[in-house]
C-alpha cells in the first residue's frame, strides 16, 4: 500500500466526526485551527507536488514574495518560525536550485539578505496560482463578507500571539 493510499485510509477512518466536541467545548477552537492547517497544508502540498513545488521548499519563498521590503536570514527564519540552523540549509539548496541567493547588507556586513531570483518569482507566481485556486476551493461557501470577517478574526489573533510571544508566523 503507498502512503498516499494509506493517508487516505487513515483520512476516512478519522475524520472530525469521531471527535467529541462537547467534552472540552472551552477549547474546540484551538482543535478547528489544529485541524484546519493540518489539512490545508496537506492538501496545498499535493497540489504543489505534481508541479514540482513543495510546501517545504515554497515557504520562505512564499514569504520574500510577499514581504514588502528585503529580509536578512534572521528576519526570515523568524517570520516563518523556524530555527535560523534550519532556515540555512533549506536556504542553501534554494539557493543551488537558482531559486534565491543571499547577497551581504550593504549597511551591515555581518547580516545575509536573501532575494528571489527570476526562477524563484516565476515559481513563487505558479504558487500563488495553484495556492489561490485551492483557497478559491475551500471557501467556496463564504460570501465575500465573510472571507473578510475571517480574515480580519485571524488578522487579530495572529497579531495577538506575535505581540505576546515576539513572534511572527
Amino acid at each position: 500500500m503507498s502512503t498516499d493510499d494509506m493517508d487516505s485510509e487513515m483520512s476516512k477512518s478519522f475524520t472530525a466526526a469521531c471527535l467529541d466536541q462537547t467534552r472540552y467545548h472551552d477549547i474546540s477552537l484551538t482543535f478547528h485551527v489544529m485541524r484546519l492547517a493540518t489539512l490545508w497544508r496537506t492538501h496545498l502540498d499535493r497540489v504543489l507536488r505534481p508541479n514540482g513545488l513543495t510546501l517545504a521548499t515554497m515557504r520562505p519563498m512564499a514569504y520574500l514574495m510577499i514581504s514588502k521590503t528585503p529580509l536578512t536570514q534572521s528576519d526570515l527564519a523568524s517570520l516563518i518560525g523556524v530555527d535560523r540552523s534550519a532556515l540555512v540549509r533549506l536556504l542553501d539548496v534554494l539557493e543551488g536550485e537558482g531559486l534565491v541567493i543571499r547577497q551581504t547588507d550593504t549597511q551591515d556586513r555581518r547580516l545575509k539578505m536573501v532575494l528571489l531570483t527570476s526562477e524563484g518569482r516565476k515559481q513563487c507566481r505558479l504558487f500563488h496560482r495553484l495556492a489561490a485556486d485551492l483557497e478559491a476551493e475551500l471557501t467556496t461557501g463564504l460570501s465575500m463578507s465573510q472571507k473578510l470577517t475571517l480574515t480580519k478574526d485571524l488578522d487579530m489573533m495572529e497579531a495577538l500571539l506575535s505581540a505576546d510571544h515576539g513572534v511572527s508566523a
